[in-house]
């Protein structure tokens, strides 16, 4: 597959910028659209409130203005309407209204209270409904709607005004109105003025988030660019100086990750090294006897025995060096099989799978328990196989450094942090410059067939544990030998 270049990987970035950016716009500009949606309808319903009142003070005002032009002339009632009860409802003043052509905004009549047209609007039909007594004005006022030609509604107020005629005093019915579609026009005006401040004000606040945004990830595209200028091979943990503060865990556990992929890789590399040195000798050890055997220099039979027990101890060295590179893995990774295990019943097993060397040595083999009834064995929880390679591995040493005929055995017992696993032998012990290094990778003691592995790997499985081990000469009264003792700490299991 063909790497990547660094402009197609910027260009991700900046596509995954870009996206995060777009979602925090969306996310802040939706809610800011149903906000000025909502706003711009509630202003509209105030502003028809408002101007609904305001011209309904108009018409009464209107109304009055013609009820006081009402005069008896020659002894008739006459009405004379200036201009001046007009100005109100002239297109002069609603420059902001497309008015009909040859339509007067203003409907009125005055008529008797029998209907009798007295001036006006002759087509507009008479009111003949009884004055309400009416609290908010000294006069006696109706407002009401009524469907003119054509279904367009109007608003109409009538006003009762007294006057005083030949007959004496008399009322007569001032009606004026206009159509309801004038003041639709002024909220509608009213509302697409809002409407235009806020979406020049939506527009303004989205730029300044927009702007907003873009500065808040810069630090991740910067972030992004050292990244992408790294080699594959440096693993150093990234700097969280210069991060704001929500990517910091983040960070953190990226950073976390690099660290346990240096650890990986020094220890692959670390194996490689030590398999490499390890394996060059027995292989050529191997090649050598291979070689013999076809000159003729020794017999077949004997070059075969010295090719299958270089074999042997070559096997022996790859089990140890895979072994211990597996336990230097993270404990993380390596507590993936936990089990509940029986202690004694696996130090059984371990002595039953290792029954032929002991055989082979004639050694006389114990192994002890704790005094406890059946129902309250030994159980631990943890890793089984992790374990029983350390048993394994003591006993093995045990089992190599222990005399022929001589006492060998296992002991499991309990102690107040945890249970104590023990091997020991009835050999010489350990020589004092041995016992400083016996832990160091590639040490053995005297006599030792593998690569010097074996207590290496078992402290390592033991820490992953959370354990520890401890290997030291035998000290009792008549005691030989050296006892190795794992320490495994108590479990929620076993409380």
């Amino acid at each position: 597959m063909a790497r990547r270049t660094d402009g197609s990987a910027m260009q991700d970035a900046s596509a995954r910028a870009f996206s995060l950016r777009r979602r925090l716009l969306i996310w802040m500009a939706v809610p800011l659209l149903v906000f000025v949606l909502f706003d711009a309808w509630l202003g509209y319903r105030n502003a028809l409130q408002t101007t609904q009142s305001a011209y309904d003070r108009l018409l009464v005002t209107a109304a009055h203005a013609l009820g006081d032009m009402i005069r008896l002339e020659r002894g008739e009632l006459q009405v004379t309407l200036p201009h001046s009860a007009l100005e109100l409802y002239s297109t002069d003043v609603r420059t902001d209204l497309r008015e009909q052509p040859g339509r007067s905004p203003l409907l009125y009549r005055v008529n008797f209270l029998n209907g009798d047209f007295l001036a006006g609007d002759a087509a507009l039909p008479a009111y003949t409904g009884l004055p309400p007594l009416n609290d908010v004005y000294a006069s006696r006022l109706q407002f009401y709607d009524r469907d003119m030609e054509g279904g367009e509604p109007a608003r109409f107020v009538a006003l009762w005004q007294p006057v005083e005629s030949s007959e004496g005093m008399r009322y007569v019915v001032v009606q004026v109105g206009e159509y309801v579609s004038y003041r639709y026009a002024i909220g509608r005006t009213l509302l697409w003025n809002t409407l235009a401040r806020q979406c020049a004000l939506l527009l303004l606040l989205l730029v300044a988030m927009w702007v907003v945004a873009t500065a808040a990830l810069r630090p991740l595209r910067v972030l992004a660019r050292s990244v992408e200028q790294r080699s594959h091979d440096d693993l150093r943990p990234i700097a969280t100086a210069d991060t704001p503060e929500e990517v910091g865990p983040l960070l953190s556990a990226f950073n976390g990750l690099l660290a346990r992929v240096d650890g990986s890789r020094q220890r692959q590399q670390r194996f490689v090294a030590d398999a490499s040195h390890q394996l060059r000798t027995p292989l050529a050890v191997l090649q050598l006897h291979a070689e013999s055997g076809l000159k003729g220099d020794v017999p077949a039979r004997e070059a075969l025995a010295s090719i299958a027990d270089t074999t042997g101890r070559t096997s022996r060295v790859v089990h140890q060096l895979l072994m211990w590179n597996r336990a230097q893995s993270d404990q993380a990774d390596l507590v993936q099989m936990v089990e509940t295990v029986e202690l004694q019943s696996l130090m059984r097993d371990v002595a039953v799978e290792l029954s032929p060397l002991l055989a082979r040595r004639q050694l006389d083999f114990s192994l002890e328990g704790p005094e406890k009834p059946a129902e309250t064995q030994a159980m631990w929880h943890g890793e089984r196989w992790m374990v029983e390679e350390i048993l394994k591995n003591l006993l093995t040493n045990a089992i190599q450094h222990a005399p022929e005929r001589s006492a060998l055995g296992m002991r499991l017992k309990e102690s107040g942090e945890g249970w104590e696993l023990e091997v020991w032998d009835g050999g010489a012990g350990l020589a004092q410059a041995v016992a400083d290094r016996l832990f160091e990778p590639f040490i053995t003691g005297g006599g030792g067939k593998g690569a010097g592995l074996g207590l290496a790997i078992c402290r390592d499985l033991a820490l992953a544990l959370g354990g520890t081990l401890s290997v030291r000469n035998r000290t009792g009264t008549g005691q030989t030998g050296v006892s190795a003792v794992l320490r495994l700490p108590k479990t929620p299991h076993e409380s």
